[in-house]
């Protein structure tokens, strides 16, 4: 009575560690086949059965084909399908939703596929895999014994637990995939998108280029040469967000030189001469204030290359840094300064640029600062708590 005891416990003991040990590997696994291989192994050890495997209801909902085994000879696992025919336990197993057990197959009870007489598979019993959220079941799980053995009543209801366990495995599976291919989809789809613009763009502002190299009145050119900025500011932005793990943060340092070079390379194609010298700090904003401050500085150099060049030759200075608990950008030529414009600006037709840099730093929250001491100066304080969350310090 000891002795059949010890059995018991040992028997319930390794059907516990089956249980924890599968816990472990579904919640690492990275594939469905290694946790379906995995719960095989565990299910013949625990129940002290020679094969088992794991059979998937095909998509016609008449076929069972096995996907995953341990003890099978080549040629099984992946290969052997068994029709779901009430006359056979996996049928019954499905069509009833309630385990089938042959303790001795010889008993006619049930039809057998042949793969399992070749095996010498003497006793067996099969559980329901459930599907995912009442959908069709998963498949069976299934235990096969080369000998005639009694299967206990807490050996099926083991695997029935153990059988839930798989098919909450199987279907955080399944839906991790579905994610995966949704967003490979996503990404295919945004990078068609991200193309487009970009083509698009390129198309747009080579129309301008275009205009602008036909076009002899000076106030016209430079409208185009404003709206060819605005477009470089857009196609930027553009090529930094497509490259970057996090399109809602943008080095605003790299963003403004990149630009500023590209806007002073353009006004550089005419009489004068365009310098831009850098001096950066890398420091990241939230995407949604790179344009505003992109057009900002396209306005301003825009506007030093036609007012502040000195002997063919505009040298634009770009600052951008770090403070206590702030960023300032800080744009300045070496023209002879504002003048009056400041004065001016509210009126109708004077200082429209100014007006128009204004409105934008007032969008994005900015506070500035106007000089003219060796040239027109403006400085631009983001402060890292503005509306926008606008600087990561």
């Amino acid at each position: 009575m000891s002795d059949e005891n010890d059995s018991e416990l040992d028997r319930l003991l390794e059907q516990r560690r089956a249980v924890i040990a599968f816990g472990h590997t579904a919640l690492k696994a990275e594939k469905q086949d290694d946790i379906l291989t995995e719960a095989c192994e565990h299910c013949r050890r625990a129940l002290g059965t020679h094969l088992s495997k794991v059979m998937r209801l095909e998509d016609d909902g008449r076929n069972l084909r096995v996907i995953a085994g341990v003890g099978w000879d080549d040629g099984v696992v992946g290969e052997e399908v068994v029709p779901a025919l009430e006359t056979s336990s996996e049928g019954f197993a499905l069509i009833h939703g309630e385990p089938a057990v042959a303790h001795d197959v010889s008993d006619d009870r049930f039809d057998y596929p042949e793969f399992l007489q070749r095996h010498g598979v003497e006793a067996m019993v099969n559980v329901v895999i459930p599907g995912t959220d009442g959908t069709a079941p998963f498949g069976l799980l299934q235990v096969d014994s080369t000998t005639p053995r009694e299967f206990r009543q807490a050996d099926i209801e083991f695997l029935q637990g153990y059988a839930l366990i798989l098919g909450a495995a199987i279907e955080r599976f399944q839906k991790s995939e579905a994610l995966r291919l949704a967003l490979n989809d996503r990404e295919r789809a945004l990078e068609e998108l991200q193309h487009r613009v970009k083509n698009n763009l390129a198309i747009l502002k080579g129309l301008f280029r275009s205009k602008h190299r036909r076009s002899t009145h000076p106030g016209v050119q430079q409208e185009i040469a404003m709206m060819i900025g605005q477009i470089e500011t857009l196609s930027r932005l553009h090529d930094l967000l497509s490259t970057s793990s996090d399109i809602d943060r943008i080095e605003i340092g790299g963003f403004l030189s990149n630009l500023a070079s590209q806007i002073g390379s353009f006004g550089s194609e005419g009489e004068v001469e365009c310098e831009i010298n850098s001096q950066i700090e890398p420091v990241t904003v939230d995407s949604s204030i790179a344009i505003p401050l992109g057009i900002v500085a396209n306005e301003f150099i825009t506007n030093s290359i036609k007012y502040a060049s000195r002997d063919g030759v505009c040298r634009i200075h770009l600052t951008v840094a770090k403070t206590s608990g702030a960023v300032e950008i800080v744009l300045r030529d070496e023209g002879p300064g504002l003048g009056d414009a400041l004065e001016k600006r509210s009126g109708a037709d004077t200082g429209s640029g100014l007006n128009h840099i204004e409105a934008l730093l007032d969008q994005i929250g900015a506070a500035r600062e106007w000089g003219s001491e060796e040239g027109t100066r403006l400085l631009i304080r983001l402060p890292a708590s503005s509306p926008m969350s606008a600087a990561t310090i």
